[in-house]
């Protein structure tokens, strides 16, 4: 458990790291609960340039705790540097009419596939959450940045929309498991490149049947 004050100082450690690795003018979507937004606002306010908008991920159920059930998680849209940014969109300019508030099913919503979703990740986002999001602030061929890859929504989400993604996962059974969806998803098989490990396809699977719970999932 991190304290507040520890806890801010760890994102800013993310956010930094994220910015240095981003093209000026890019929109980083950070999720989070309504809880730590005040850590999640200190932390922004020091690497980036503006708080472009705040985004309600509206779910179907509510979960459980807190003084009302929440159906709810907050997603703050911050802005790298002060290049140009991208805006796909344009208040329905180009056929997508969007808001700040996306209504997307939870892992909480009862929908065939949910244990699944609940065993692969314990804060799974869904894909075309993701997908939406990064159609409406990069181009087709760009990279998109996820330090925290969690169940690897992100990857599907930019194959899906045409871009590339670069994924971090600090824990190597999620790791594993990020690869596995994806080899699923793609029908194809991921290579290893170079990291001084051997790795097989045998050795990952293995790898991904079980999973400890880790710190919410963050993307960009």
């Amino acid at each position: 458990e991190m304290s507040a004050r520890e806890f801010s100082s760890f994102l800013g450690t993310a956010f930094a790291n994220l910015a240095a690795h981003s093209s000026d003018g890019a929109i980083h979507f950070i999720c989070m609960d309504w809880r730590h937004m005040g850590e999640i606002l200190e932390a922004g306010r020091v690497v980036y340039s503006e708080l472009k908008n705040l985004i309600v991920w509206a779910k179907d159920n509510g979960g459980m705790g807190t003084f009302y059930r929440s159906r709810h998680e907050l997603i703050f849209a911050f802005k790298v540097g002060t290049g140009p940014h991208i805006n796909a969109f344009e208040l329905g300019q180009h056929g997508r009419y969007r808001t700040n508030v996306w209504q997307y099913r939870g892992v909480n919503t009862f929908k065939a596939g949910r244990v699944d979703e609940l065993a692969m990740h314990p804060t799974v986002k869904p894909v075309a959450l993701i997908a939406d999001a990064i159609k409406d602030v990069s181009r087709r061929g760009t990279i998109v940045l996820d330090l925290f890859g969690g169940s690897g929504s992100t990857m599907i989400a930019a194959h899906k929309t045409g871009r590339r993604a670069y994924v971090c996962e600090l824990d190597p059974v999620y790791c594993d498991r990020i690869i596995r969806r994806w080899e699923e998803f793609a029908k194809d098989e991921a290579e290893l490149v170079a990291c001084g490990l051997a790795s097989s396809r045998t050795d990952r699977l293995s790898r991904a049947e079980t999973a400890p719970d880790v710190p919410a999932e963050a993307w960009a």
